[in-house]
């Protein structure tokens, strides 16, 4: 509902409340009597009273549910931007970027297969970066299907070709250092 729509809700409800108990009340009660007051007695003034209260809490459930609604939104809002930030570290990072590039190259000329050693802190840079994103969704601090939608492709393409190619040279199982990247990883290349 839009703000000026909730103002004219609230401004007639409390324009016919007024009319029903106030004025109605005033046009129609015979003169004031001992023990009245604007021609209401005190089982009236009671009765004012309770409905004043009920109005009141009504209207107050109302800002508490809209609050809560804003600060769910806002949570949302948030988590989005966390991940898409984070997802644009990939393509924005010098130092990914460079690492990416070296690990590109030495893939097409033959020297991370031929010298995989002297490539393990680019890997492992690379790696550790897309852990930390994995890390991140597990966790619920970033919104899964962004990520699946800006990096699936490219996270698939380098564990592919530098670890299940075993071009990498590392031996063991990849899950004991990158647990949540290869969950994900075998998420979604099984989904």
């Amino acid at each position: 509902m839009r703000s000026s729509d909730s103002k004219i809700a609230i401004t007639s409800l409390v324009a016919l409340s007024t009319w029903l108990f106030v004025v109605l009340p005033l046009i129609y009660l015979p003169k004031q009597a001992a023990g009245t007051f604007l021609g209401f007695d005190n089982t009236a003034w009671t009765a004012i009273g309770a409905i004043a209260g009920l109005i009141y809490c009504a209207l107050t459930a109302g800002l508490l549910i809209f609050a809560v609604y804003q600060v769910r939104s806002a949570r949302a809002d948030a988590k989005i931007t966390r991940t898409l930030a984070a997802c644009d570290r990939y393509d924005f990072d010098p130092i990914l970027d460079r690492v990416t590039n070296r690990i590109a190259e030495a893939l097409v000329d033959g020297t991370l297969e031929a010298f995989p050693r002297d490539y393990n802190l680019d890997m492992e840079s690379l790696f550790n970066y897309f852990e930390s994103i994995a890390i991140g969704v597990s966790k619920g601090l970033y919104d899964k299907d962004i990520v699946c939608d800006q990096l699936k492709p490219i996270i698939i393409e380098h564990v592919d070709d530098l670890i299940i190619s075993g071009v990498s040279g590392w031996k063991g199982n990849p899950d004991k250092y990158y647990e949540h990247m290869m969950r994900l990883y075998r998420e979604w290349k099984t989904g």
